[in-house]
């Protein structure tokens, strides 16, 4: 395509935008507050995907030994359990150790322990998992595993708050999807629309330059181009937006929940060119799906 060609459905776009610049208002908000709803369900998707990532490696599986057991027997017993691949680090707690922690959790209240005669608690060992292997599935079979080992008592984990958690990740996925996919439909419902308007309003104008020999092509080509203007600009405000939010976030968010954020936000290039590519094609899909009725023979 020659460049003038070119230069001259882009000026034919402009003008159509610039005649119907209420509507072509409506449609770039529409397109921006979409995209920047989905922003904000990809976002949190991310973030609480990432947090549960994190979790995983760092969470701590503990294995009560039973009351027979030596610490000599444990030592050979953590040994042994070091030496998993699975494992990055392991800790001996010995009844005493679990006392004195329990004490110190207490705080003022830890004098109801004085009447204790025997230390109730059982000594316990605590792994650390490698952060490759902190899913789900491997945490349950490396606990079943654990359990089966002699002088192992009992197996804990955090495994009823994971669950939750992997649940809440699913539904916010499939809630995602489904209003991402509403919203992408009423997008270029709305797109569609608005080139629909421009195009009957200049329906007599177009009429006679098929007359006089003009392509379908030559004729469409402009209002393909507004489509693509539409999506591009609500792209960019969409993606302003959510960059402002985040910015917002970060400066008044305690630290720990702004590390949060940031772990799971999609770099800046890529959130913008992920922004832009789906503008774009929804400009050319709201385009499409108006201008394939007309000009038919």
């Amino acid at each position: 395509m020659r460049i003038g060609l070119l230069v001259y459905f882009l000026r034919k776009a402009l003008e159509n935008i610039w005649t119907n610049p209420f509507l072509s208002l409506v449609t770039l908000s529409t397109i921006a507050i979409s995209m920047l709803i989905l922003g904000l369900f990809s976002l949190i998707y991310l973030n609480v995907q990432q947090s549960l990532h994190q979790m995983g490696g760092e969470l701590q599986i503990t294995a009560y030994l039973q009351e027979t057991i030596s610490s000599e027997q444990a030592e050979v017993l953590r040994s042994k359990v070091a030496d998993w691949p699975e494992v990055e680090g392991i800790t001996y707690i010995s009844k005493e150790q679990a006392l004195a922690r329990f004490r110190s959790q207490l705080r003022e209240y830890a004098g109801i322990l004085e009447g204790l005669k025997e230390n109730p608690l059982p000594a316990s060992l605590e792994l650390t998992l490698m952060p490759q292997y902190g899913r789900s599935g491997n945490i349950k079979e490396l606990s079943t595993r654990l359990g089966r080992l002699s002088g192992v008592a009992e197996v804990q984990y955090g495994r009823k708050w994971m669950a939750k958690l992997r649940v809440f990740v699913e539904v916010m996925k499939l809630v995602g999807i489904t209003v991402g996919g509403l919203l992408l439909i009423a997008t270029i419902f709305v797109i569609s629309n608005t080139i629909k308007l421009t195009f009957y309003s200049r329906r007599e104008e177009l009429e006679i330059m098929r007359l006089v020999g003009a392509t379908d092509f030559f004729i469409k080509a402009p209002f393909l181009i507004e489509g693509l203007l539409h999506g591009l600009g609500g792209a960019l405000l969409a993606a302003g937006g959510l960059s402002l939010l985040i910015l917002f976030l970060f400066s008044h968010l305690d630290l720990p929940l702004r590390l949060a954020v940031m772990a799971g936000s999609l770099p800046t290039g890529q959130l913008v060119a992920g922004f832009l590519g789906l503008g774009l094609l929804l400009g050319v899909l709201g385009s499409m799906v108006s201008l394939r009725r007309f000009l038919r023979p």
